[in-house]
């Protein structure tokens, strides 16, 4: 399993890059985007994609968490050392959860800019979701240097 937890973990490193690429867009978007009485604001397609990355990040993130990672294994198999240990906390407690209020943050944006009585409330709506989704999924990277970081650039792993 050792192929396939490397494979999913590096998908899951090179997919944050783009979730983040495309958060950046569609929080610029909806900071400079000025409202319309459009139902639907003209850069959406921004807050789609960013969503859609999300998603992805997800389905590799809850493959690693149930099943795949040795962090939340143990975790699971042992709660008492989740407390105890900083890595093993931080795999299946913080990140985890930082990263679920970052994906619930996105679809708030989209349900409250779709939703929004005015132009501008729309608009609003967008970009606080959209900044705070960004502020808690950059909080919960494994930078490098961390006790649990990651390096940046993940390469790929070796068939075989």
């Amino acid at each position: 399993m050792g192929g396939m937890y490397e494979t999913v973990l590096t998908l899951h490193s090179w997919t944050r890059w783009l979730a983040l690429g495309l958060g950046v867009a569609a929080t610029v978007n909806a900071y400079s985007e000025p409202p319309t009485p459009a139902p639907r604001p003209k850069g959406s397609r921004w807050d789609t994609f960013f969503m859609a990355s999300v998603d992805v990040q997800v389905l590799f993130g809850l493959l690693l968490y149930f099943g795949l990672s040795p962090y939340t294994t143990e975790a699971m198999n042992n709660f008492s050392s989740v407390a105890k240990i900083p890595g093993v906390r931080f795999w299946a407690v913080d990140h985890v959860v930082v990263m679920f209020a970052a994906v619930l943050l996105v679809r708030l944006g989209r349900i409250f800019a779709m939703t929004g009585k005015t132009p501008e409330a729309r608009r609003t709506r967008r970009l606080v979701c959209f900044a705070l989704a960004l502020l808690a999924m950059l909080v919960a990277i494994p930078w490098p240097g961390l006790t649990h970081g990651r390096p940046l650039l993940r390469l790929w792993p070796s068939a075989g």
